[in-house]
């Protein structure tokens, strides 16, 4: 149903902006997230969509493990009335945390929760869009 909306706000949109949809990739093992290949006045790029913090995010590229985060301000503010949509400066922002005992205390301000912290430590991710839009093998 979240995947449904997703597309729906991604072709409203999109067409707004005399754009079209080239594909729609339904969440799946290889990467976790419903993602839009789009092409808007003859630039391409993705829209992420982050179904467990419902978070949108634009990149250039497709590559799982080296997105390339991008902002494109007419689809993000048209994206903003339903979702977080983040930033390229907030995706590249290098995580902060300590460890904590056992645990992982992120000092960046978000409302990432522990489990993704354990799987931060051990994936490694450097930023905050590693973490955000990441794959676990």
């Amino acid at each position: 149903a979240l995947t449904a909306e997703f597309k729906k706000y991604c072709y409203a949109y999109v067409q707004k902006l005399n754009g079209s949809i080239l594909a729609f990739y339904e969440p799946d093992i290889d990467l976790g997230y419903a993602h839009a290949h789009v092409k808007i006045n003859r630039e391409e790029l993705y829209i992420f969509h982050n179904n467990m913090y419902d978070d949108i995010a634009f990149t250039s590229n497709c590559e799982i493990g080296g997105l390339k985060f991008i902002d494109h301000e007419l689809l993000g503010a048209l994206f903003e009335n339903h979702y977080t949509v983040l930033t390229a400066s907030q995706l590249a922002e290098p995580l902060v945390y300590q460890t904590k005992g056992s645990g992982i205390v992120l000092m960046n301000e978000n409302e990432l929760n522990d489990v993704e912290l354990r799987f931060m430590k051990h994936f490694r991710s450097q930023t905050v869009g590693d973490l955000v839009f990441n794959y676990w093998d």
